[in-house]
């Protein structure tokens, strides 16, 4: 039994693993949101001729100001969609773990419900381990369809309030509740700590 949950233990070490590209991974697409954020609003100040004074005799000043601030618009906007498919990757890669995980515990012995709940010394139970990995991943794959739903209403037309509602969602991550994930690490772990 001890064998089976040191075995959980360490492809819970990998799960960890992943969860540190996410956060790398959620760095980047933040940093790229506020890039966006920021010519957006740009476009608007650019978008008004009172904002040229005397430039205004300079010709197609505004279309070209507009033209490039669009270019690199698009640009960002490639980048978060790219970020958004590696952050995507993170979650298949947390469900593959889980999938790999159960199949390794259910497959490898025929473990009771009984004996999946028994308690070995300071060692979790095998059903916590696959309960705190299932959560994770369900916790992982929400925050992803957050994170795909606010890009996705990020457009160059967006006002400033729905933009700094949008970035504080992106920066809250509300479905990875930092205190449960590290509870849910605390008792995976709980031989290590004491």
């Amino acid at each position: 039994m001890e064998a089976v949950v040191r075995k959980v233990q360490q492809r819970v070490r990998k799960v960890q693993e992943e969860m540190d590209l996410w956060d790398n991974f959620n760095s980047r697409l933040l940093t790229n949101f506020n890039r966006a954020t920021l010519v957006i609003g740009r476009l608007k100040v650019i978008g008004e001729d009172k904002n040229y004074g005397s430039l205004r005799g300079v010709d197609n000043i505004r279309e070209d100001l507009m033209g490039k601030q669009i270019e690199i618009l698009e640009l960002l906007f490639v980048s978060l969609r790219e970020t958004l498919e590696k952050l995507n990757g993170v979650v298949k890669a947390l469900n593959k773990a889980l999938r790999d995980t159960t199949q390794m515990v259910r497959g490898g012995s025929a473990l009771t419900a009984k004996r999946m709940q028994l308690q070995v010394g300071l060692l979790p139970t095998i059903a916590e381990c696959l309960d705190g990995l299932r959560t994770l991943c369900e916790m992982h794959q929400a925050e992803f369809a957050l994170k795909s739903s606010v890009v996705s209403l990020l457009t160059w037309k967006s006002s400033s309030s729905d933009v700094a509602m949008l970035r504080q969602l992106l920066v809250d991550q509300p479905n990875i509740p930092n205190d449960e994930v590290q509870s849910i690490f605390d008792i995976i772990f709980a031989d290590e700590i004491c």
